[in-house]
C-alpha cells in the first residue's frame, strides 16, 4: 500500500519535500499526468559544466592527481584568506 503525505506551498510558492523524499535523492523528473497527478522520479543528472569537465581527460587526469595529493596529505596548507590576499597583491581581485 502507498503512503501517502499531504503538503502546501510555502510564502514563495515552493513545495516543501524534505519530509517527504527519504534516501538520497536530490533532483527529480516531474511528471504531469492526464490525471491531474504528478509522479516524481528520483533522476541523476549533470550541468554542461560537469559534462565539459568530465569529456576532457587532461582535466579528469588532474582532479585525480589532486585527489591522490589529498589522501596521501602531499598538499600544503595555507591559512584561511591566503588565496584572497594573494590575489589583491597580484591586482586579479
Amino acid at each position: 500500500m502507498a503512503t501517502v503525505y499531504e503538503t502546501e506551498l510555502d510564502s514563495r510558492q515552493r513545495l516543501p519535500m524534505a519530509r517527504i523524499i527519504h534516501g538520497d535523492a536530490k533532483r527529480f523528473r516531474v511528471t504531469a499526468l492526464d490525471s491531474g497527478d504528478y509522479l516524481l522520479t528520483p533522476v541523476v543528472s549533470m550541468s554542461e559544466r560537469e559534462l565539459e569537465i568530465l569529456s576532457n581527460p587532461e582535466r579528469v587526469a588532474s582532479i585525480k592527481e589532486g585527489i591522490r595529493q589529498a589522501a596521501n596529505e602531499e598538499v600544503t596548507r595555507y591559512p584561511a584568506g591566503h588565496f584572497s590576499k594573494l590575489a589583491a597583491e597580484l591586482g586579479d581581485d
